[in-house]
């Protein structure tokens, strides 16, 4: 994992081009690319695009995208996944992902963030899976 940081950090409800970067830093972070490498799924959070883009991205990569509730995380896997937590600047109703690993928060992409890891509160998990273990990337 190489930690990169978002640019953009506007909520869900800012104009697309503003609309905050979080997904694609923390998926950076984790396969190791450049921002610029990562398609900027903020644009699509509204309406659900998002996913379905996400989905065929992480295919490139012989990966698939798990999105448990916080109910189901007592089966994650020890290796890296993301997690929904709320926003420190945006406030309490708007979601914002880290980068965990083992349950704990490793990397917040956001740069101005002050958080202990101690101090977020997981509210759902994206854990990867492997679509064919006989193929490598």
């Amino acid at each position: 994992m190489k930690p990169v940081y978002q640019t953009k950090f506007g909520g869900a409800d800012a104009p697309e081009e503003e609309q905050g970067n979080c997904i694609a830093a923390c998926l950076a972070s984790i396969v190791e690319l450049t921002l610029e490498e990562v398609p900027d799924f903020s644009g699509g959070i509204m309406n659900g695009r998002w996913y379905f883009r996400l989905q065929s991205w992480l295919g490139d990569y012989n990966l698939s995208v798990l999105i448990l509730d916080k109910e189901g995380r007592h089966d994650l896997p020890d290796g890296y996944a993301m997690a929904g937590v709320t926003s420190e600047t945006l406030g309490p109703l708007v979601g914002h992902m880290v980068v965990i690993r083992g349950g704990l928060v490793v990397h917040d992409p956001n740069p101005n963030a002050t958080r202990k890891p101690d101090d977020y509160v997981l509210e759902e998990v994206w854990a990867f899976t492997v679509l064919d273990p006989a193929r490598r990337t």
